[in-house]
């Protein structure tokens, strides 16, 4: 009873987390960015600019003061860019591009959720919304060999795996989701 009332609470917490907005981005015409995340109930943000090929060419960690952060773009090239912004539950990422004299913003924002994974001495908590996404989740044992696999097809996912059975030592499970993949590791 009270394992099912703690899933029943971290599901509420994640799903108010999940609530929270989007960054504000505008663009200015001196060739920057200004990124506001006061929507944003996280108190530890990172923001990143990448080139269009993945490259990142700006990797912050800030304090989320819910102040207005401006970033200079007039020394970068014009092309095509990414800013992406993530905190502990979500990435949010924005396309832009930099032309002669401006920054144009894409109206296309993207969020992907991060999995929340809650280890216990012989099961694992998954919390994760897809939104529709195909997601697949593994269990790694110390030497790399796949102990379980499965395909996760609906919008969310709220789910306990029972790894009792398995032998005492260190286990990883990775969540892979839109490209992207979340590890995290305990030991049993």
């Amino acid at each position: 009873m009270k394992t099912q009332i703690l899933i029943l609470l971290i599901s509420v917490s994640s799903l108010s987390a999940f609530a929270t907005g989007n960054p504000t981005v505008s663009s200015e015409k001196t060739k920057s960015l200004v990124v506001e995340t006061s929507l944003w109930k996280s108190e530890k943000i990172n923001i990143q600019i990448k080139e269009a090929s993945g490259v990142v060419i700006l990797d912050e960690k800030v304090k989320n003061t819910k102040n207005l952060r401006k970033y200079n773009l007039k020394n970068l090239p014009d092309g095509n860019y990414t800013l992406e912004v993530s905190n502990e539950l979500k990435i949010t990422t924005q396309e832009f591009t930099i032309g002669s004299n401006e920054v144009i913003l894409s109206n296309d924002i993207n969020t992907v959720y991060k999995p929340v994974i809650i280890w216990r001495d012989n099961s694992f908590d998954v919390n994760l919304m897809t939104l529709g996404n195909k997601a697949f989740i593994n269990i790694q044992d110390k030497d790399n060999n796949i102990v379980f696999a499965e395909n996760l097809e609906t919008p969310a996912v709220h789910k306990r795996y029972d790894i009792s059975a398995l032998a005492a030592g260190e286990y990883t499970v990775t969540v892979a989701m839109n490209g992207r993949s979340f590890v995290s590791s305990n030991t049993k």
